[in-house]
């Protein structure tokens, strides 16, 4: 499903905050980043902590697409 930028982070927020949902989110740099269960919003950043533990501030604008799988 193709949705508006504004829809698009509307729907992005509302999966963010369900821990049972693994997604992966598409750059439009074209690396892909598994968002950790821990993730979090804060004006207009994903806050997402990578394997060794460090912090990493992903910009709404700069994704391209979300995958969102429920396990």
């Amino acid at each position: 499903m193709k949705l508006s930028s504004k829809n698009f982070e509307k729907e992005l927020l509302k999966y963010l905050n369900f821990r049972g949902i693994e997604i992966l989110v598409e750059l439009f740099d074209g690396s892909v980043i598994h968002l950790n269960k821990n993730r979090s919003y804060e004006k207009g950043y994903i806050i997402n902590f990578n394997k060794k533990g460090e912090e990493e501030r992903i910009a709404l604008k700069s994704i391209k697409r979300a995958e969102f799988f429920i396990i």
